[in-house]
């Protein structure tokens, strides 16, 4: 009888030891395979976008003041006189140009439909450009640019509400429609400034101040342009924000202004596989952040992405649509001090390309 005990009360412990050896091995397991997945994850960063300024007089003031700004915001714009102009690819601003022919307001129309994006500095031509059309009042500006305090791909990471001092100048005082969504205004006469719109895919910008007006060479002015012209160019954009979970999610001042105080690191770049972009999240401050949230602006043609990579990556992350903006939200519930997250998300749908009508804008129309 004390033998059959003893047996009983062997094989429990042997039974106990192996489910202690089997929860080491899983724990094990899931610890590899995260080390593994976590190597795999090799970023492809895009470099700053081509940018070619188009100005119909090649001894514009105007023009050199915004390839010099243009060159200090650490981008590299190619100056290139209208006659000698054909849209092949990057971002494309033009300069000091009044009118474009049909010709080329149809080469363009096509050019940004296949994944350019058209920039205007100063006064916008008087052509229409497929459905764009922009129209302005002359005007003189505000001493201040004051800019929107609401988020968008252009003023991703910026202070909300920031305000730049200028010298006041003539100026073009753009005449607003539905679809633009304004960036910045004169803080006086509440005029558009830099305005942003994307139609059918296609990505237009629009900056309405004279670089030589500006006071001083700002920062925060140098981010904006690189932003922006990234957005333009059809990069990834991102912007984070902690906090309550209804401010977070919507990104508003004040959960962006406590991801700044928070230290709260936020990113988002291209994967080697051209379907796959990574977004790391990483606390550098001495408390922990709750809800940490990263806007993702996605590529023009990208209408849904999903969480990828395995269930340790992914766990407790939840990411939230937001098509109307052509945007998502990758959101945690806590992020702790020194910690760091990296997440996939994979393309899962897009748009056909469009397909260009004319070859170069000296083709017949």
């Amino acid at each position: 009888m004390a033998r059959r005990h003893e047996s009983r009360a062997s094989w429990k412990i042997l039974a106990a030891y192996g489910a202690v050896v089997a929860i080491v091995i899983v724990i094990g397991a899931v610890a590899i395979w995260s080390f593994i997945e976590n190597q795999s994850l090799v970023i492809n960063p895009e470099p700053l976008p081509k940018i070619t300024i188009v100005t119909a007089d090649s001894s514009s003031p105007l023009a050199a003041s915004w390839v010099r700004l243009l060159g200090r915001a650490e981008l590299t714009p190619t100056l290139v006189p209208l006659d000698k102009f054909d849209p092949i690819e990057g971002v494309v601003v033009f300069c000091d140009v009044p009118s474009i022919s049909p010709q080329l307001a149809a080469a363009l129309d096509d050019f940004v439909h296949r994944g350019g994006a058209l920039a205007f500095a100063g006064p916008p031509p008087a052509t229409p450009i497929g459905k764009l059309r922009l129209t302005f009042d002359s005007g003189t500006s505000d001493a201040v640019i004051k800019m929107s305090e609401t988020v968008s791909p252009i003023l991703a990471r910026l202070n909300p509400g920031y305000e730049l001092p200028v010298r006041p100048r003539p100026v073009p005082l753009l005449r607003e429609s539905p679809r633009m969504v304004v960036d910045a205004r004169w803080k006086e006469n509440a005029r558009a400034v830099i305005m942003h719109m994307e139609e059918a895919g296609g990505r237009y910008l629009w900056l309405g101040f004279d670089p030589a007006a500006l006071r001083r060479d700002d920062p925060q002015l140098m981010l904006l342009l690189r932003t922006a012209f990234r957005w333009a160019a059809g990069q990834p954009v991102s912007d984070g924000a902690v906090g309550a979970a209804q401010a977070a999610k919507t990104l508003s001042p004040a959960a962006r202004r406590d991801a700044r105080d928070g230290r709260f690191a936020f990113s988002v770049d291209r994967m080697p596989n051209p379907d796959l972009f990574s977004v790391r999240m990483t606390n550098r401050g001495d408390r922990p952040l709750s809800n940490p949230t990263v806007k993702v602006w996605l590529p023009p043609r990208v209408t849904k992405v999903a969480l990828a990579g395995g269930w340790v990556m992914r766990r407790n992350a939840t990411l939230t649509g937001v098509p109307e903006e052509g945007a998502c939200l990758v959101s945690l519930p806590n992020l702790t001090r020194n910690e760091d997250r990296v997440l996939k998300l994979r393309i899962v749908e897009t748009r056909p390309p469009v397909r260009p009508s004319i070859a170069s804008y000296g083709a017949a129309p």
